[in-house]
């Protein structure tokens, strides 16, 4: 099932922020999946893997990553993405892909956020088609979700496209702050943080931010 918003009044990011969905500007839509817990782990990275695929295709831009999954282009978020799940038992339960593209956006009309998001539009100099975006989505994020070859060549597309490797980095996780260089990711997406002591740990999905 894939339920599309020509714009959304309250919608909502990672940790609960606001993000803006405006008419006409955005591609807002949410896919319900079924996937079993292995494939429940891997659904942040395939999607990421889906929306760069899709960025590419439609518009010939290469995106790049800020761990866990934020797409971005010269350095500027453009696509979000929150995967929601309900598990009842081992098998039984469902998910919820959100993504929120910023397709023909006028950053102009969002100050607050002018200076940290762009638009593919934005990017290229001419109006991007929503619904050739949304058709390259459905189809990359279906081709990797069904795909049986393996999965460690997502997961390296995925890692080759993560800007946030080889940075000084602080990440918040939950309430505790974690600071050090972001060294590596593991099989699961987590973040290998080596310490400034030397010491090193993996963090799930957090928010980062770069140190200057």
């Amino acid at each position: 099932t894939v339920v599309v918003a020509e714009c959304q009044s309250d919608a909502r990011g990672r940790f609960g922020r606001h993000w803006i969905s405006a008419e006409g500007g955005s591609l807002s839509l949410s896919v319900v999946l079924y996937p079993s817990i292995g494939k429940l782990q891997r659904l942040s990275i395939a999607t990421s893997v889906a929306v760069m695929r899709s960025i590419h295709r439609v518009t010939g831009l290469a995106p790049t990553l800020k761990w866990p999954n934020d797409v971005r282009l010269n350095g500027k978020k453009t696509c979000g993405i929150l995967v929601e799940a309900v598990i009842k038992g081992e098998m039984d339960g469902f998910a919820v892909v959100g993504v929120g593209f910023n397709v023909n956006i006028q950053l102009a009309l969002y100050p607050a956020i002018a200076s940290i998001a762009t638009s593919l539009s934005h990017e290229l100099g001419v109006t991007v088609s929503r619904e050739d975006l949304m058709a390259a989505f459905l189809e990359e994020l279906g081709d990797i979700y069904g795909n049986p070859l393996p999965w460690t060549n997502v997961q390296q597309e995925w890692v080759d496209a993560l800007e946030t490797l080889g940075k000084q980095v602080k990440v918040l996780w939950g309430e505790r702050i974690e600071e050090g260089l972001a060294e590596a990711v593991d099989s699961e997406g987590n973040l290998l943080l080596r310490r400034n002591d030397g010491t090193t740990v993996a963090l799930p999905g957090g928010e980062v931010t770069l140190q200057v």
